[in-house]
């Protein structure tokens, strides 16, 4: 899939590309994205993301994975943004993370309600769906902000650092997104 460039008032989400890769790097070298994410290295290395940039082309080439940057208007990367199809299901699973110096301005929220517009309207899926760890309230806030519901826990669902962690699940539909 040829992936398209998203936009809103502040953002833009475009995929990525070997020049990114130092940028990447440099925001992607955070303990909290290490600590929140799932498949995140830490030390996150140019070599790395550059790894990551190629491996997300491919996956768009198959339309197994969206994988976007997310840039301000002014082409500064600032985060990641991914929906990843299940067409079996007619479903997305969204992921993303957020560079340290740009959370807490609501360009987390901007870029999550873009990635669903595009799911729903360009995707055609039926329903998106995501999970957060439960000590991320920062996620949980996005989300819920963004539009989604939380729809249950998955207790100890997730093991990272040595420990096992409550997922928070949540999900909208079609007919609901529509409708906010």
């Amino acid at each position: 899939m040829h992936l398209p460039i998203l936009t809103s008032a502040r953002l833009r989400l475009m995929p990525l590309h070997a020049e990114h890769a130092a940028r990447l790097a440099e925001l992607g070298d955070d303990p909290l994205v290490a600590a929140y994410t799932a498949g995140m290295p830490s030390p996150y290395t140019r070599a790395a993301a550059l790894d990551f940039i190629e491996r997300s082309a491919l996956a768009a080439e198959r339309d197994e994975n969206c994988v976007f940057g997310i840039f301000l208007r002014t082409e500064e990367l600032i985060g990641v943004i991914n929906l990843r199809p299940i067409p079996r299901h007619r479903s997305g699973h969204l992921g993303y993370w957020m560079g340290a110096p740009y959370r807490n301005q609501g360009y987390t929220t901007e870029a999550v309600q873009l990635a669903i517009g595009f799911a729903f309207e360009t995707l055609n899926v039926h329903r998106v769906h995501t999970a957060c760890m439960a000590v991320n309230g920062a996620s949980a806030r996005v989300l819920e902000k963004a539009g989604l519901r939380q729809e249950g826990v998955s207790k100890q669902a997730f093991f990272k650092q040595g420990e096992f962690h409550d997922l928070l699940q949540f999900g909208v539909i079609d007919q609901d997104w529509r409708r906010t």
